[in-house]
Protein backbone atom coordinates (compact mmCIF):
# COMPACT_ATOMS: atom_id res chain seq x y z
CA UNK A 1 0.00 0.00 0.00
CA UNK A 2 1.59 3.39 -0.66
CA UNK A 3 2.40 5.72 1.42
CA UNK A 4 2.60 10.10 1.13
CA UNK A 5 5.45 11.00 -0.15
CA UNK A 6 8.41 12.64 1.07
CA UNK A 7 9.00 16.02 0.57
CA UNK A 8 12.27 17.89 0.64
CA UNK A 9 12.51 21.84 0.67
CA UNK A 10 14.34 23.29 -2.68
CA UNK A 11 13.47 27.31 -2.49
CA UNK A 12 15.94 30.24 -0.96
CA UNK A 13 17.78 29.25 2.31
CA UNK A 14 18.17 25.91 0.71
CA UNK A 15 21.98 24.91 -0.20
CA UNK A 16 22.64 23.41 -3.88
CA UNK A 17 24.55 20.89 -2.82
CA UNK A 18 22.74 20.46 0.64
CA UNK A 19 19.63 19.41 -1.42
CA UNK A 20 21.39 17.74 -3.92
CA UNK A 21 23.21 15.04 -1.01
CA UNK A 22 19.76 14.74 0.89
CA UNK A 23 17.99 13.61 -2.36
CA UNK A 24 20.47 11.27 -3.31
CA UNK A 25 20.68 10.00 0.17
CA UNK A 26 16.75 9.92 0.36
CA UNK A 27 16.96 7.65 -3.01
CA UNK A 28 19.19 5.49 -2.07
CA UNK A 29 17.26 4.67 0.97
CA UNK A 30 13.48 5.17 0.41
CA UNK A 31 11.74 1.89 -0.86
CA UNK A 32 9.92 4.13 -4.01
CA UNK A 33 7.57 1.43 -4.79
CA UNK A 34 5.83 2.86 -1.64
CA UNK A 35 6.84 6.22 -1.45
CA UNK A 36 7.60 8.72 -4.03
CA UNK A 37 10.34 11.58 -3.56
CA UNK A 38 10.00 14.88 -5.03
CA UNK A 39 11.08 18.75 -4.33
CA UNK A 40 9.00 21.69 -3.13
CA UNK A 41 9.33 25.40 -3.25
CA UNK A 42 8.05 27.80 -0.77
CA UNK A 43 5.61 28.70 -3.39
CA UNK A 44 4.21 25.49 -3.32
CA UNK A 45 4.48 25.16 1.16
CA UNK A 46 2.87 28.59 0.78
CA UNK A 47 -0.47 27.04 -1.49
CA UNK A 48 -0.58 24.06 0.57
CA UNK A 49 -1.88 21.87 -1.85
CA UNK A 50 1.73 19.76 -2.35
CA UNK A 51 1.31 19.28 1.04
CA UNK A 52 -1.51 17.18 1.33
CA UNK A 53 -0.27 14.18 0.33
CA UNK A 54 3.20 13.85 2.10
CA UNK A 55 4.20 12.07 5.06
CA UNK A 56 7.16 13.69 5.52
CA UNK A 57 8.86 17.29 4.94
CA UNK A 58 12.85 17.48 4.98
CA UNK A 59 14.65 20.87 5.37
CA UNK A 60 18.37 20.26 4.47
CA UNK A 61 21.66 22.79 4.70
CA UNK A 62 21.19 26.28 4.24
CA UNK A 63 20.57 28.87 6.17
CA UNK A 64 17.18 29.97 8.76
CA UNK A 65 16.88 33.22 7.54
CA UNK A 66 16.34 32.36 3.96
CA UNK A 67 14.39 29.70 4.94
CA UNK A 68 11.96 32.40 7.04
CA UNK A 69 11.37 34.85 4.64
CA UNK A 70 10.77 32.68 1.43
CA UNK A 71 7.70 30.75 3.65
CA UNK A 72 6.46 33.72 5.64
CA UNK A 73 4.28 33.37 8.23
CA UNK A 74 1.50 31.47 5.82
CA UNK A 75 4.06 29.03 4.72
CA UNK A 76 5.58 28.02 8.31
CA UNK A 77 2.04 27.64 9.63
CA UNK A 78 1.02 25.39 6.88
CA UNK A 79 4.37 23.37 7.28
CA UNK A 80 3.68 23.30 11.31
CA UNK A 81 0.05 22.52 10.98
CA UNK A 82 0.91 19.63 8.48
CA UNK A 83 2.90 18.24 10.78
CA UNK A 84 0.98 18.39 14.08
CA UNK A 85 -1.70 16.34 11.50
CA UNK A 86 0.11 13.48 12.19
CA UNK A 87 3.21 13.48 9.78
CA UNK A 88 6.66 14.25 10.10
CA UNK A 89 9.26 16.52 9.90
CA UNK A 90 13.36 16.03 9.24
CA UNK A 91 15.47 18.73 9.84
CA UNK A 92 19.14 18.61 9.00
CA UNK A 93 21.69 21.62 9.58
CA UNK A 94 19.82 24.31 9.42
CA UNK A 95 16.55 22.63 9.18
CA UNK A 96 17.60 21.20 12.22
CA UNK A 97 18.04 25.08 13.48
CA UNK A 98 14.78 26.00 12.00
CA UNK A 99 12.56 23.25 13.77
CA UNK A 100 13.86 24.78 17.03
CA UNK A 101 11.68 27.47 19.65
CA UNK A 102 14.90 29.90 19.05
CA UNK A 103 18.10 29.75 16.98
CA UNK A 104 21.24 30.97 18.47
CA UNK A 105 24.05 31.33 16.28
CA UNK A 106 27.37 32.77 16.19
CA UNK A 107 26.62 34.88 19.33
CA UNK A 108 28.74 37.60 19.39
CA UNK A 109 30.72 37.08 16.19
CA UNK A 110 29.93 38.42 12.38
CA UNK A 111 27.29 36.26 11.70
CA UNK A 112 24.93 36.51 14.85
CA UNK A 113 21.65 35.86 14.39
CA UNK A 114 19.37 35.44 17.86
CA UNK A 115 15.66 35.19 16.69
CA UNK A 116 12.52 32.88 17.86
CA UNK A 117 11.27 30.50 14.81
CA UNK A 118 7.77 29.82 14.38
CA UNK A 119 7.92 25.83 13.85
CA UNK A 120 8.63 25.65 17.62
CA UNK A 121 8.82 21.73 16.74
CA UNK A 122 11.84 21.20 19.52
CA UNK A 123 11.41 23.56 23.02
CA UNK A 124 14.09 24.94 23.56
CA UNK A 125 17.25 26.39 21.74
CA UNK A 126 20.04 25.36 19.08
CA UNK A 127 23.16 26.90 19.80
CA UNK A 128 25.81 27.07 17.79
CA UNK A 129 27.95 26.29 16.25
CA UNK A 130 29.61 23.97 18.36
CA UNK A 131 32.80 23.67 16.47
CA UNK A 132 35.19 26.75 15.15
CA UNK A 133 35.60 28.14 11.92
CA UNK A 134 32.47 28.39 9.81
CA UNK A 135 32.48 30.63 7.40
CA UNK A 136 29.22 30.87 4.65
CA UNK A 137 30.02 29.47 1.32
CA UNK A 138 33.24 27.35 1.77
CA UNK A 139 33.93 24.04 4.44
CA UNK A 140 37.37 25.88 6.26
CA UNK A 141 34.79 25.31 9.54
CA UNK A 142 33.56 21.10 8.20
CA UNK A 143 34.48 18.91 10.88
CA UNK A 144 34.15 15.29 11.78
CA UNK A 145 32.43 15.49 15.13
CA UNK A 146 32.03 11.99 17.14
CA UNK A 147 28.75 10.84 17.67
CA UNK A 148 27.31 8.73 19.70
CA UNK A 149 24.25 7.16 18.32
CA UNK A 150 21.19 5.24 19.70
CA UNK A 151 18.13 3.97 18.58
CA UNK A 152 16.52 0.73 18.29
CA UNK A 153 17.43 0.44 14.71
CA UNK A 154 20.93 1.37 14.80
CA UNK A 155 23.53 2.09 17.63
CA UNK A 156 27.25 3.22 17.41
CA UNK A 157 29.92 5.72 17.72
CA UNK A 158 31.36 7.19 14.31
CA UNK A 159 32.26 10.44 12.34
CA UNK A 160 29.75 12.81 11.33
CA UNK A 161 29.90 15.68 9.27
CA UNK A 162 29.28 18.92 10.55
CA UNK A 163 29.76 22.23 9.20
CA UNK A 164 28.13 25.45 11.59
CA UNK A 165 25.80 23.12 13.54
CA UNK A 166 24.78 23.42 16.81
CA UNK A 167 23.59 21.91 19.92
CA UNK A 168 20.23 21.21 21.39
CA UNK A 169 19.52 23.17 25.17
CA UNK A 170 16.08 22.25 26.02
CA UNK A 171 13.99 24.97 28.11
CA UNK A 172 13.04 24.04 31.55
CA UNK A 173 10.29 24.70 31.87
CA UNK A 174 9.39 24.16 28.46
CA UNK A 175 7.39 28.00 26.82
CA UNK A 176 3.82 28.24 27.40
CA UNK A 177 2.05 26.93 24.57
CA UNK A 178 4.48 24.14 23.61
CA UNK A 179 3.96 21.45 20.48
CA UNK A 180 6.14 19.24 22.53
CA UNK A 181 4.49 15.98 24.18
CA UNK A 182 8.50 14.09 24.52
CA UNK A 183 11.68 14.76 23.57
CA UNK A 184 14.78 12.28 23.12
CA UNK A 185 18.13 12.44 22.35
CA UNK A 186 19.51 10.15 19.54
CA UNK A 187 22.90 10.83 19.14
CA UNK A 188 25.19 13.16 21.61
CA UNK A 189 28.74 14.82 21.07
CA UNK A 190 31.13 12.40 22.27
CA UNK A 191 34.17 14.73 21.60
CA UNK A 192 32.29 17.62 22.87
CA UNK A 193 32.11 18.48 27.00
CA UNK A 194 29.19 17.11 28.63
CA UNK A 195 27.74 15.41 25.36
CA UNK A 196 25.33 17.79 24.44
CA UNK A 197 22.69 16.42 22.09
CA UNK A 198 23.70 16.18 17.91
CA UNK A 199 20.24 14.58 17.17
CA UNK A 200 16.70 14.24 18.52
CA UNK A 201 13.53 13.12 18.37
CA UNK A 202 10.28 15.02 19.47
CA UNK A 203 6.51 13.52 19.68
CA UNK A 204 4.08 16.53 19.08
CA UNK A 205 0.80 16.36 21.07
CA UNK A 206 -1.03 15.98 17.83
CA UNK A 207 0.88 12.74 17.28
CA UNK A 208 3.66 14.51 14.70
CA UNK A 209 6.97 13.29 14.76
CA UNK A 210 10.08 15.56 14.74
CA UNK A 211 13.94 14.72 14.01
CA UNK A 212 16.41 17.87 14.19
CA UNK A 213 19.88 16.91 13.49
CA UNK A 214 23.26 19.43 13.69
CA UNK A 215 25.14 16.62 11.94
CA UNK A 216 24.58 15.80 8.16
CA UNK A 217 24.26 11.98 7.96
CA UNK A 218 22.78 12.59 4.27
CA UNK A 219 26.24 13.72 2.76
CA UNK A 220 28.13 11.41 0.88
CA UNK A 221 31.62 12.12 2.26
CA UNK A 222 34.11 10.75 0.09
CA UNK A 223 32.51 12.77 -2.85
CA UNK A 224 31.91 16.02 -1.29
CA UNK A 225 36.54 15.51 0.35
CA UNK A 226 36.97 14.41 -3.68
CA UNK A 227 35.53 18.26 -4.59
CA UNK A 228 37.26 19.59 -1.65
CA UNK A 229 41.35 18.53 -1.42
CA UNK A 230 41.64 20.89 1.44
CA UNK A 231 39.51 18.00 3.83
CA UNK A 232 41.97 15.50 2.48
CA UNK A 233 42.83 15.16 6.33
CA UNK A 234 39.61 13.87 7.21
CA UNK A 235 39.15 10.78 4.82
CA UNK A 236 40.49 8.47 6.79
CA UNK A 237 37.44 8.98 9.60
CA UNK A 238 34.85 9.35 7.42
CA UNK A 239 35.90 6.55 5.13
CA UNK A 240 35.80 4.30 8.42
CA UNK A 241 32.27 5.92 9.68
CA UNK A 242 30.93 5.47 5.54
CA UNK A 243 28.48 2.67 6.61
CA UNK A 244 27.87 3.57 9.95
CA UNK A 245 26.68 6.81 8.56
CA UNK A 246 24.16 5.49 6.07
CA UNK A 247 22.62 3.09 8.53
CA UNK A 248 22.19 5.75 11.25
CA UNK A 249 20.16 8.00 8.28
CA UNK A 250 18.32 5.10 7.52
CA UNK A 251 17.27 4.62 10.94
CA UNK A 252 16.83 8.50 10.82
CA UNK A 253 13.55 7.86 8.24
CA UNK A 254 12.19 4.28 10.27
CA UNK A 255 11.58 6.54 13.06
CA UNK A 256 9.45 9.13 10.89
CA UNK A 257 7.79 5.92 9.82
CA UNK A 258 9.50 6.42 6.25
CA UNK A 259 9.23 2.81 4.44
CA UNK A 260 12.99 1.96 3.89
CA UNK A 261 15.34 -0.87 2.04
Amino acid sequence: MARGSVLVYKGLGASETGYSHLMTALRSCVDLNKQDIDFVTPEEIVKGTKLDKASLVAFGAGYTSGFASALGEEGMRNVRNHILRGHAYLGLGAGGYFGCDYVEFDKGGPHEKLVERDLRFYPGVCSGPVYPGFQYGTHKGLHAASVDFSSEYFSGTFHAMIDGGGKFCSSDPPKPGSLARDVVDVATFSDLPESPPAIVKTTLKDNGLVVLSNVHLEYDMISLLDLNPELEHLREKFVQSRLSQLSAFRSLLQMLNVAVI
